[in-house]
């Protein structure tokens, strides 16, 4: 009988152990709506400007992931910068259930590439994601279709927050 709650409690430490090795996201992601920011990277490697252009636009982008069962259109969401205005509505696409989608923000064919991985461009002929974090933490926001781009929380489905960015760092949400 000793025995056996000896090699019970060996069991249990072992789980015990086991669970405490399991890491935890730093901050974990969350919507109240069908699709979820999940990752941001707000600075694209390499210079922004060179002899005088924009240079790697789409490096620098934000990924949505569909967190229902159904395909979901894109169409009219609205991403809001909280330092900025250039919260362009997302062009239409269908992003089939749990894909997830890399939003970029030069332009492009939105497409599914050979990976698999899902591709949509904002069209901006600048980078628009603020980076040097000198004024405040930047908050991207993602939200519902029709509503404004206005800095604040209405509307709201998701957010990622991040402080100065590493030059080609992607953050998770």
């Amino acid at each position: 009988m000793a025995q056996k709650r000896l090699r019970a409690a060996l069991v249990a430490a072992a789980a015990l152990a086991t669970l405490a090795a399991v890491p935890s996201p730093a901050q974990a992601a969350s919507t109240t709506g069908a699709l979820m920011i999940t990752h941001v990277r707000p600075n694209a490697s390499g210079a922004d400007i060179k002899n005088n252009r924009q240079t790697n636009l789409n490096g620098e982008y934000f990924i949505i992931r569909n967190v229902t069962k159904k395909t979901v259109d894109l169409a009219g969401y609205v991403p809001d910068i909280t330092t900025n205005t250039y919260g362009r509505p997302l062009p239409s696409y269908r992003l089939p259930a749990g894909a997830r989608v890399y939003v970029h923000t030069g332009s492009g064919r939105n497409h599914r590439d050979s990976s698999g991985n899902h591709h949509v461009y904002r069209g901006y002929a600048r980078h628009v994601l603020p980076n040097d974090g000198t004024t405040r933490n930047p908050d991207l926001r993602l939200k519902k279709p029709k509503s404004r781009d206005d800095n604040t929380s209405s509307g709201s489905i998701s957010t990622c927050n991040w402080g100065r960015a590493a030059d080609g760092r992607t953050y998770a949400c």
